[in-house]
């Protein structure tokens, strides 16, 4: 049993990764998230950190930012020895598919790190339906935050991820989970969550080529009260 921390966007992608991680029995100290403060955003998906916040208190795992403003590279290589240094972390985990330049990449960073990477949820690249299937029949529920403009309308930020969208993604040349940027999530309950985020606020914005789903406010709901209104 390793103590591992999980590289962390609050997408499906890295809560499949986390998921596996934990059903291996590693011990989970803490999600990593490259973030701009300066924007108060996490930099994979635009989310506010405040949200992201409430995610890691949903899964009730210790959340640790890194600011990504200057050189990227060195920013995550820092914290990852820091992690070693401070918490024992001995491995880390992404949430890469099948995109090989992606695998290197993150190789080189943790094992220049002195961190062992572990890729939980590779794939070959026609296994993405199967995938995407896996994560929507397993109870996790996920919201499209992020829609390239090059592939979809504006209807499909905000959507949940369903039977309808694995349906309707399957019609498109996309990669069933997005794999190649297509569409970014925010998982939002699921069997790992503690508690369910509820969002509150919400508006759809074209940025730099992409339907954003730009989450103001949101809150986080006790699953047994869930389940005692039912």
């Amino acid at each position: 049993m390793k103590k591992t921390a999980v590289c962390w966007s609050g997408g499906k992608d890295c809560c499949l990764a986390l998921d596996q991680l934990l059903k291996e029995k590693h011990e989970m100290v803490c999600l990593l998230s490259m973030v701009s403060k300066e924007h108060a955003r996490n930099h994979a998906h635009g989310i506010q950190l405040e949200i992201l916040r409430l995610q890691a208190e949903a899964l009730g795992l210790p959340l640790v930012l890194v600011n990504s403003a200057g050189d990227y590279e060195t920013s995550l290589k820092k914290s990852l020895v820091e992690l070693k240094e401070n918490y024992g972390v001995e491995a880390i985990g992404f949430g890469s598919l099948y995109m090989e330049s992606d695998r290197e990449w993150n190789e080189q960073v943790a094992v220049q790190a002195g961190l062992e990477p572990l890729f939980p949820v590779w794939i070959k690249q026609d296994q993405a339906s199967e995938l995407l299937h896996e994560f929507i029949s397993s109870g996790y529920e996920a919201v499209v935050c992020r829609a390239s403009s090059e592939h979809f309308d504006q209807t499909w930020a905000g959507r949940m991820l369903d039977e309808r969208f694995y349906e309707d993604i399957l019609k498109t040349e996309c990669c069933a989970m997005g794999e190649l940027g297509e569409y970014h999530t925010f998982v939002l309950d699921g069997p790992l969550f503690q508690k369910k985020l509820e969002i509150k606020q919400s508006e759809v914005i074209l940025n730099a080529g992409l339907w954003s789903l730009d989450i103001q406010t949101c809150r986080l709901v006790d699953k047994k009260t869930l389940v005692h209104k039912k």
